[in-house]
């Protein structure tokens, strides 16, 4: 049996002109998630982190607190659906208003809206320029995460690190429990920033061993967004 660990990126600029990269919480994030790492004892045989900045700078931090010899190599199949600027866009489509500067709404009410905006996209109610569909971006995890547990040749006892972005570690549990996509934004909402979701896999199966964790952050570092 292998360990598949999939950890969300850290915190990352929610609200700023680019959301892709880490506040200074999401390095803290990252630094106690390579300590969690490192006192574990599971040497990694291998590491990924999705294309985007926030994705490799959370690995690089990760393993070298972990101080492991792996080195994280980048894989397009780790990309998020969207980034925080165009679902905001996408949802001045939906509400016809506008969602910052000084017109905008305020950060809760701002956060709603996102939320809605993501839900009208994973409902097929809205599409997001230059983005895939629900359907497809789905299908894409899928098949990242076939040719992970189905590997040939594939070698038991493997412990895999995985950083990404909640909607990827959504649907890859969707994927280990057999779960429709009505049920892939009820898992995407709870998922913490630096969490850690573990899947078992052997021989072309896998199963959840553990989802969302966030027991190796100290309580100031827990975040959703």
């Amino acid at each position: 049996m292998s360990t598949l660990i999939l950890m969300r990126h850290g915190q990352a600029s929610f609200g700023a002109s680019t959301y892709d990269a880490l506040s200074e919480a999401g390095l803290e994030q990252a630094r106690a998630s390579g300590a969690w790492l490192g006192r574990r004892g599971d040497a990694l045989t291998s590491a990924w982190h999705g294309p985007k900045l926030r994705h490799a700078d959370t690995a690089e931090h990760v393993l070298a607190v972990s101080a492991t010899a792996v080195r994280s190599v980048m894989t397009p199949g780790l990309d998020e659906f969207a980034e925080g600027e165009e679902l905001l866009d996408a949802a001045v489509t939906l509400f016809g208003r506008p969602m910052s500067g000084p017109e905008g709404p305020s950060r809760r009410e701002q956060l709603r809206c996102y939320d809605a905006a993501i839900e009208a996209w994973s409902r097929g109610r809205l599409e997001i320029p230059g983005r895939a569909s629900f359907h497809d971006f789905r299908l894409a995890v899928r098949q990242w995460l076939d040719g992970v547990v189905g590997a040939p040749g594939g070698v038991s006892g493997q412990h895999v690190l995985a950083v990404t972005s909640a909607g990827v570690v959504a649907a890859a549990t969707c994927e280990a429990l057999g779960l429709p996509d009505d049920r892939w934004l009820a898992l995407l909402r709870v998922i913490h920033n630096a969490s850690i979701t573990e899947l078992a896999f052997s021989k072309g199966r896998c199963g959840l061993r553990s989802f969302n964790s966030i027991g190796h952050l100290p309580p100031e570092l827990l975040s959703a967004i």
